[in-house]
């Protein structure tokens, strides 16, 4: 067969072969590994000559003769033989073989990464041209390794990023709908291209982001499937954002919506996965592999446990994209509803605390407009669930204003309790507080409130790293606690230090800071702390007392009370 056909027949293969290759991934590796095997075989028997080389007899046609050696003069005619007379027979004539100068055509899979996506395109060349193909291929092979989305850290995963990425991605594919619609229409399609060269720019500044769907050389999803993946793109958004926000919250009232948010993240992961087993692509995308690996370490260390969506054979639908946008929409605006009461909550007591001074500091005959505006303040708190005894209103208005109150009006007799409550402080006031800073104003959310209600002269046990002085202050301080024993363990050393601590009659509650302790050492606290009869409380996040309360009220608070 000349070159020519072999030529012919690795292009009518190939077009036979293609349809297939680009619609399954094992026939792609199965047909790469074949490839590779005859490509071997083919430099095996290529490979250089030795100094006697195989004989072919004359009978045959050498496999690509040389220039050279249809260059060389004809032999000259060997003298006619005598007179027949017996002799041996004579073996017919051999010719050297000469290895030629072009190797064989051959064919293979090679796979070429765009971004973070892999392209398997089918090449033909030299023996020599497909094994350089395949050596530029394993270098991107051990780079994917590496870097790539198969092995990503948990701690390198920036979720701002990915809700960034993700919203560029859903406007893509819009675009790329725009872009089919305007085909006909020079002016329209002049005016998608530049917005799509916009797109590709901000891409290019981002970091690892790869818009897949401007890539010319695959083809598209239909219409219809790309606005559904750009729906589960922007609705895996909106819950990357919800989750952020949620974790933005200072105090422990996060906790109350931390799980349902998790839900909703891995609801909208798993829609994105299945509506991308539409497109091209062979390998998962970066946005939605970051956010599986992130989704698993968060509820894995914060023990938030996942029923739905977390594994290939629980798919979620992507065609419920909408539906799961408006419940992520309405649990943020739960979450603006609260900030919004806080910040009333906020205002009022500032309120308070202003018309307070004024009374100690202004002139008699303005004391009933303060003491007014003060009962208003009070009274829009008790309308926003805050009791008249509250703490926070006591210390508000304070001793002093309180000592100087005319007494009830008509209409402000809920003022009474109030100023009980602040009288009460009265005797706290002027004196160092070992329990609280000088000019520490700090405004505890109900969590901590209810947790001191649990703790009040008791101890606590925590365990994790080493020990945090301010820490212990705050802890201490937050929750009117005998003491907080911070119990400090080397990394692999006995977890024994911690079992005296938990025995003792005074301790309350153990707390285990997960990040900053080891797996057995966890496992031998919770042990102790179940033999002594006293709560283990793990902690995933920060250790702030706002964070410790909702974790205490969470996993503990039935046992406290």
């Amino acid at each position: 067969m000349t070159e020519s056909e072999l030529r012919q027949l690795a292009d009518a293969a190939s077009q036979v072969l293609r349809p297939h290759i680009e619609r399954s991934e094992p026939l792609r590796r199965a047909i790469a590994l074949i490839g590779k095997w005859l490509c071997e075989e083919a430099d095996r028997v290529a490979g250089p000559a030795p100094a006697a080389v195989e004989q072919i007899a004359t009978t045959e046609t050498p496999i690509a003769p040389s220039p050279a050696e249809t260059a060389q003069p004809e032999p000259e005619p060997a003298s006619p033989p005598p007179i027949p007379s017996p002799a041996p027979s004579i073996e017919p004539k051999m010719q050297l073989a000469t290895i030629p100068k072009t190797l064989p055509v051959s064919s293979a899979i090679v796979p070429l990464k765009l971004g973070d996506a892999v392209v398997h395109l089918p090449l033909t060349g030299t023996t020599e041209e497909l094994g350089r193909a395949r050596a530029s291929a394993s270098d991107v092979s051990v780079d994917d390794e590496v870097d790539g989305v198969g092995s990503i850290a948990p701690s390198d995963i920036d979720l701002a990023l990915v809700e960034k990425r993700c919203r560029l991605k859903a406007a893509s594919c819009r675009l790329f709908i725009q872009r089919r619609a305007a085909a006909a229409d020079l002016d329209a399609e002049r005016e998608v291209l530049e917005r799509l060269n916009d797109m590709i720019a901000k891409a290019k500044a981002m970091e690892k982001c790869f818009l897949w769907v401007f890539w010319r050389n695959q083809p598209q999803p239909a219409d219809l499937i790309l606005r559904q993946i750009a729906d589960c793109y922007d609705a895996q958004a909106d819950a990357v954002a919800l989750v952020r926000r949620v974790d933005a919250v200072a105090d422990g009232r996060r906790a109350e919506e931390e799980e349902f948010a998790f839900h909703l993240l891995a609801e909208a992961n798993s829609a994105l996965r299945v509506a991308l087993a539409d497109t091209w692509l062979s390998d998962d995308d970066r946005d939605q592999a970051e956010t599986h690996v992130w989704l698993r370490r968060e509820t894995a260390e914060r023990r938030v446990f996942i029923e739905r969506h977390m594994t290939a054979d629980d798919p979620a639908d992507p065609a419920n994209a909408a539906d799961l946008r408006t419940r992520i929409g309405a649990l943020g605006k739960r979450l603006d509803e609260r900030e919004a009461a806080a910040k009333k909550v906020k205002n009022a007591l500032g309120q308070i605390r202003y018309h307070a001074g004024q009374l100690t500091k202004g002139r008699p005959e303005e004391a009933p407009a303060h003491w007014t505006k003060i009962a208003d303040a009070v009274k829009r708190l008790e309308g926003m669930g805050v009791s008249t005894t509250d703490r926070r209103i006591a210390e508000a208005v304070g001793s002093a204003a309180a000592a100087a109150w005319p007494g009830p009006s008509a209409g402000s007799e809920f003022m009474a309790d109030v100023i009980a409550r602040a009288l009460a402080l009265k005797s706290e006031a002027g004196k160092p507080d070992p329990k609280r800073p000088n000019g520490d104003e700090r405004e505890w959310s109900p969590s901590v409130l209810g947790v001191r209600e649990l703790l009040r002269g008791k101890r606590m046990v925590i365990i994790g790293g080493e020990r945090n002085a301010e820490a212990v202050q705050r802890l201490t301080q937050a929750f009117e606690l005998k003491d907080a024993e911070w119990v400090e363990l080397t990394e692999h050393g006995p977890g024994t230090p911690m079992r005296a601590p938990i025995y003792r009659p005074d301790t309350a509650v153990v707390i285990v800071i997960i990040k900053l302790t080891g797996h057995l050492h966890s496992e031998e606290a919770r042990e102790y702390a179940a033999a002594a009869g006293k709560p283990c409380v793990m902690l995933s996040g920060g250790y702030n007392p706002e964070r410790v309360a909702a974790e205490i009220m969470k996993q503990a608070s039935a046992r406290l009370k």
